[in-house]
């Protein structure tokens, strides 16, 4: 306080030195995070890891800046990072919910279940991954819709990564009633496929089949099987469903429904 009351020429020379520290070092300290992220789009590195590395980079960088000021003003910071520490100690205990959360979401940009664009399934929720902050993944659904999920609650739940291999198989389930032909349901559904754009032909491991899955009260099931590049799954699924039931009523087979059969004995009594 003395030397705000008596201000004198060397101190207003230590104040402006402690400004110039303070926009130097601001400048500075967006320049290195700057120089950091364009060195490391080159690689093969998550776009949510760089910004978390760089607000890293900043938030230290700013710290160093405000100790070197007050330093070069003569102010003791040994007191100023005691406390600190204290203040940090009070948060943490505070926000130790959110800690777990900023825990996990390290976990995540450095061991990369998943990363920003993939599309993935979390409980109820299925979409592209648009951001992986430190708190919370930020998912856009198909109907456009952002879901934001704490990192926690996605470290301890399974995820399903869709986009980890570039094909994905579809799956159609067909009941038919029990005295159709069902070679004849095959050959139709099979042909289907085939004739399907999108649908991979060309690769003996991903070849389209249909196979009985089981016997229900009121049908069979079957169940056809063909693979699709990720991005083409919903537009292939959509159109096997549609043609399919279609196929089947041309060739007069009629997907059948649950019912119940009552056979009255009308005997004299």
């Amino acid at each position: 306080m003395d030397k705000f009351l008596n201000i004198s020429y060397d101190f207003l020379l230590k104040l402006g030195g402690s400004l110039l520290i303070a926009v130097i070092g601001f400048f500075a300290a967006r320049l290195i995070a700057y120089l950091f992220g364009k060195a490391m789009k080159k690689t093969n590195v998550d776009i949510s890891l760089i910004n978390f590395f760089k607000r890293v980079i900043r938030i230290v960088c700013y710290i160093i800046i405000v100790i070197s000021a007050l330093s070069n003003l003569g102010i003791s910071t040994t007191g100023i990072i005691a406390s600190f520490s204290a203040v940090a100690a009070a948060f943490a205990l505070a926000l130790k919910d959110s800690l777990s959360d900023i825990a996990s979401g390290v976990v995540i940009l450095f061991t990369r279940p998943f990363k920003t664009n993939d599309f993935i399934e979390f409980d109820d929720h299925r979409g592209y991954v648009e951001k992986i902050d430190l708190m919370h993944t930020y998912i856009r659904t198909y109907d456009d819709t952002n879901v934001i999920i704490p990192n926690s609650n996605i470290t301890t739940t399974k995820v399903n990564n869709f986009t980890t291999n570039p094909e994905i198989r579809v799956q159609i389930f067909i009941p038919i009633a029990y005295e159709a032909d069902f070679d004849k349901v095959k050959e139709i559904v099979v042909d289907r496929m085939k004739k399907t754009d999108k649908v991979i032909l060309d690769n003996e491991k991903f070849t389209p089949v249909v196979r009985l899955q089981s016997y229900q009260e009121s049908s069979i099931e079957a169940i056809a099987r063909c693979w699709v590049n990720f991005k083409d799954y919903w537009a292939v699924y959509y159109s096997l469903t549609e043609n399919i039931k279609k196929d089947l009523e041309a060739n007069n087979l009629v997907i059948p429904f649950n019912q119940l059969d009552v056979h009255i004995d009308n005997k004299e009594q």
